[in-house]
């Protein structure tokens, strides 16, 4: 085997490891994007129970107002118990579990956001990776066609004339 063989043979060998690191980087890449999107459903669900716990303590505070309204010989449902109820306990209760409601959505949706980014930067990976095994295997085969020639001036499709005129 000439030692243009053996290049053109081990530059071959390098673009299908070029080839093989890409496709692995990618890989990587869509596990990282898979482990985004499950971290997003985790804080996801604890912004939902955040917000099943702000509607409960809402429930037992109004629950108490009505209680301690009743027992002080008020109607619980008309007057000043009500707007306690109404404007100190349920309006800041609900504004509470609609901001967990925010936080679901926004975890769940930014971790789809990063997840692409990661699938993104996979496939420019791999396609990076091609490119430079095709430069590779384009090098070696010029350098392969330049191999065993003898250096010499440009012909330009022009023949020696053998008429003997210098």
């Amino acid at each position: 085997m000439t030692f243009a063989v053996a290049s053109l043979v081990l530059s071959g060998v390098s673009a299908m490891a070029q080839m093989k690191a890409g496709s692995d980087t990618k890989k990587a890449y869509y596990a990282q994007a898979e482990h985004k999107k499950l971290e997003g459903r985790v804080e996801a669900v604890k912004a939902k129970e955040q917000g099943i716990q702000v509607l409960k303590n809402t429930n037992k505070a109004l629950a108490s107002v009505g209680a301690i309204a009743y027992a002080g010989g008020l109607e619980p449902t008309i007057g000043t118990p009500q707007d306690v109820g109404t404007f100190g306990v349920l309006n800041p209760g609900l504004n509470d579990f609609i901001t967990s409601k925010d936080n679901e959505f926004l975890a769940i949706s930014t971790a789809n956001a990063q997840a692409e980014d990661l699938r993104f930067a996979g496939r420019m990976a791999k396609k990076q990776a091609t490119i430079g095994a095709l430069s590779t295997m384009g090098s070696a085969m010029m350098s392969y066609n330049s191999l065993g020639s003898a250096p010499g001036q440009p012909n330009y499709g022009f023949t020696p004339s053998t008429s003997g005129i210098r």
